[in-house]
């Protein structure tokens, strides 16, 4: 099962960046929007993985947060990967919270490749992906109608870290939470 380890948000801010979403929809090339159920933070992509690897990761990501505390993180400021020129995906960012974010991750991903899973070679970069452009190219009007939107979603209590299993389909994918693992 497709499967990846992440911060999922609460109900009231998925509503407030998918209100966003709606706004920008048509403003841009085209492009496959996030429903906002499935707005999240993704600490770690894992692909497929077995139903033997379930409790493996759980206590992977048990070892990775540690003595790790509640914290808060709050989203704003809009962007595009890899840059406004050659977009392929339309993002919402980390305000604050971004280092304890960081070091998550960072954990993450040691504790997991000792399961095997293949260490991330780019630099960690916490967002919420809100679109992917069917081409990649210039944002464009995107790039313009977001720099008119001023976003900055109140603070976020992030209380634990869950493992999620993707099931991709032609409405697009549905996400459902494996396991998960609370911050103390």
């Amino acid at each position: 099962m497709r499967s990846f380890i992440a911060i999922n948000l609460p109900d009231t801010i998925k509503a407030e960046i998918g209100a966003i979403i709606e706004r920008l929809r048509n403003a841009g090339p085209p492009a496959r929007w996030v429903p906002a159920q499935n707005l999240h933070v993704t600490i770690k992509f894992l692909d497929e993985i077995s139903d033997a690897q379930v409790k493996p990761l759980i206590g992977a990501i048990t070892a990775a947060i540690g003595q790790t505390k509640p914290f808060e993180l709050k989203l704003g400021g809009f962007g595009f990967f890899p840059n406004e020129r050659k977009s392929r995906v339309f993002w919402i960012g980390i305000e604050s919270g971004f280092d304890i974010l960081k070091e998550v991750a960072r954990n993450v991903d040691r504790q997991t490749e000792s399961l095997g899973f293949a260490p991330e070679k780019r630099p960690f970069s916490a967002h919420i992906t809100l679109a992917r452009l069917r081409q990649p190219g210039p944002a464009g009007n995107l790039a313009v109608a977001a720099s008119h939107v001023d976003y900055h979603s109140e603070a976020i209590q992030v209380t634990g870290i869950d493992l999620m299993k993707s099931v991709l389909s032609p409405k697009g994918a549905a996400y459902s939470v494996l396991g998960s693992v609370p911050l103390r």
